[in-house]
């Protein structure tokens, strides 16, 4: 018998040991007797490991896994009858995951290692969540349902059929004859590919899903914990749909302000965190001189966070409950998508009307939708010798803080009144220690 055969034989007994201890442990935690323990549950993958071992090294003994599944099948079932009749406990949670366990056991016989170890790892955290996630049930309303139904739809139904193709404004039928019909002008926009379906939908989703995902966090853990993990996690993807998203969020939700202004600039500070690490890794020769700027721009947003959270923790708490209301807003969301294609268009058009006649012109109207593909231009051009080393870092701080401005101007349009002048603040003091240390690189 091979080493990887004997390997893979004691991986599926291990995931079905780990099911198997949370279910033992929850038995002997209430005190109940149900559908085996941690030997069965051990022993049912071990035969799924034999069952699959077998049907790998005889040819046409396929049918042996069939005939296994039947078995198991009946035997749970037998189980359940007889536990259901002594305890009256008609759930099925541990018959289901003695199936699971069964079939782990051929899944990782076949070779299907990662699918299995996660399939595992799932369901022992899906059992040992019970408590939480039945709690967590008991607070949903119908409202949040169908709220997640429609979310569902955006994100795993209309995006997929989107095309993922960027058009022009001279590929729109309507408009194609009137701009045409100014030869010029239909030459600059024929250039200005930027409305892509797909990734101006995405960007939908994007903002609607970490609505959602702020709104279960605030929720479960509270608004302070819940929006600033939402904005550190979302900062590392995009920080520009954060804040739009807790923007949204705190127009409605008017009587939570500084939670919501933490976790955008937590947001902020990650971005800022991942400029440098996408220079450490392409350049990190020029990490050394882009670390002061955009370094003291990070630990200036982090700070406020402390700043904010201190205060509220000097300031007596109010014993008023917040009312969530459904966390999906379509419409509002919708409308920052198109305000995002609006502003890739704008730097596109000054782009070519200008021309790149400066990288720090290039690095400003980059910086309006993105901050990556500025900086890893940068970096790699300094890195070939192509332009210097401060000029790379004077380019991307330009564009950093051109992002900046552009998040302070949603926030000031999209959030409420007292947020926006929070973040505006704080904005315009990062911006202001960003650019004096700049001066001195």
């Amino acid at each position: 018998m091979e080493a990887m055969t004997i390997l893979h034989f004691f991986l599926a007994i291990a995931l079905g040991a780990v099911i198997g201890i949370e279910r033992e442990y929850e038995f002997q935690k209430r005190k109940i007797k149900d559908f085996g323990g941690i030997r069965t549950f051990v022993l049912l993958a071990s035969f799924g490991a034999f069952i699959g071992h077998i049907s790998n090294v005889l040819v046409g003994f396929d049918i042996i896994i069939t005939v296994g599944f039947i078995s198991v099948i009946a035997l749970i079932v037998a189980g359940y009858v007889i536990v259901s009749n002594k305890t009256g406990n008609t759930g099925i949670t541990s018959e289901i995951s003695a199936l699971i366990c069964f079939l782990l056991g051929i899944f990782v016989m076949k070779g299907y290692i990662t699918f299995s170890v996660i399939v595992a790892i799932v369901t022992a955290t899906v059992l040992a969540f019970k408590p939480q996630l039945h709690g967590f049930a008991k607070k949903i309303e119908s409202e949040e349902l169908y709220a997640s139904l429609k979310f569902a739809i955006i994100s795993l139904v209309v995006l997929p059929l989107l095309p993922n193709i960027s058009y022009a404004l001279t590929d729109l039928p309507i408009l194609n004859d009137l701009i045409n019909s100014f030869p010029k002008a239909a030459a600059i926009l024929s250039e200005i590919a930027v409305f892509n379906p797909f990734k101006i939908w995405l960007m939908v989703v994007f903002i609607t899903g970490i609505s959602y995902v702020g709104y279960i966090l605030i929720k479960n853990i509270g608004a302070d914990k819940g929006i600033g993990l939402t904005g550190f996690l979302g900062g590392l993807v995009s920080s520009t749909a954060v804040t739009s998203s807790l923007s949204l969020e705190s127009k409605r939700l008017k009587k939570i302000v500084k939670p919501f202004v933490a976790g955008v600039m937590i947001a902020s500070s990650t971005m800022f965190l991942r400029v440098l690490f996408e220079v450490l890794v392409i350049n990190k020769s020029l990490l050394k001189y882009l670390i002061l700027p955009i370094g003291t721009m990070a630990l200036a947003g982090f700070s406020s966070v402390l700043f904010i959270y201190l205060s509220e923790k000097k300031q007596k708490k109010v014993k008023k409950k917040v009312d969530f209301d459904s966390p999906f807003a379509l419409i509002p969301a919708i409308k920052f998508g198109l305000f995002f294609a609006f502003v890739l268009f704008i730097a596109k058009f000054l782009q070519i009307i200008l021309g790149n006649s400066g990288l720090y012109l290039a690095g400003l109207l980059s910086g309006l939708a993105d901050v990556d593909a500025i900086t890893i231009s940068m970096a790699s051009l300094s890195l070939a010798g192509d332009i210097s080393a401060k000029a790379a870092v004077t380019t991307i701080t330009i564009a950093v803080c051109s992002n900046t401005l552009v998040k302070g101007g949603i926030a000031y349009l999209f959030g409420g009144k007292e947020y926006g002048k929070w973040i505006i603040s704080i904005f315009g003091i990062i911006l202001a220690v960003g650019l004096s240390v700049l001066l001195f690189v």
